[in-house]
């Protein structure tokens, strides 16, 4: 079981901001602290830097979390839209997928895949399920999906 994954990001408002349009909701607001001198190995981040760690729930109480973890100054948000090895794809289940899908676009987030519907055949069920792909404003590709039973 995965409880949760932290993803270190460049601004924590932008963060949040995303992950909340997407249906997450602040969990646990951890009061800003000093990056410590055996910390991560993070360039240009030095002891004292500020950090900052917010974990976002989704619809599940315990598991599925996801931390943001600004470790040092706020930096510039970087230019999405691209992919390199060793980058990972977030598939998040929702519901509501239509109305999400306004709402990023209207905000500006890059959507990488429109949402389109399509028919899964699994290895013993089967499904219409909707899709999204939306890089979130540290560049990691989201995948959001929602299942039509």
């Amino acid at each position: 079981m995965l409880r949760r994954a932290t993803l270190v990001v460049h601004d924590i408002d932008a963060s949040v901001a995303f992950y909340e349009a997407i249906g997450f909701e602040r969990w646990y607001v951890g009061k800003g602290g000093t990056v410590s001198g055996e910390g991560l190995p993070i360039d240009g981040v030095k002891p004292g830097d500020p950090s900052q760690l917010i974990i976002m729930k989704g619809k599940h109480p315990y598991i599925g979390m996801i931390g943001l973890l600004q470790y040092g100054a706020k930096r510039p948000l970087p230019e999405v839209g691209r992919m390199t090895p060793g980058d990972a794809i977030m598939m998040i289940e929702t519901t509501g997928l239509a109305a999400i899908s306004g709402k990023l676009a209207q905000e500006g987030y890059r959507i990488h895949k429109p949402l389109e519907t399509t028919h899964i055949e699994s290895v013993d069920s089967e499904w219409d399920a909707s899709f999204l792909m939306v890089f979130d404003p540290d560049g990691n590709m989201v995948e959001l999906t929602e299942r039509h039973n």
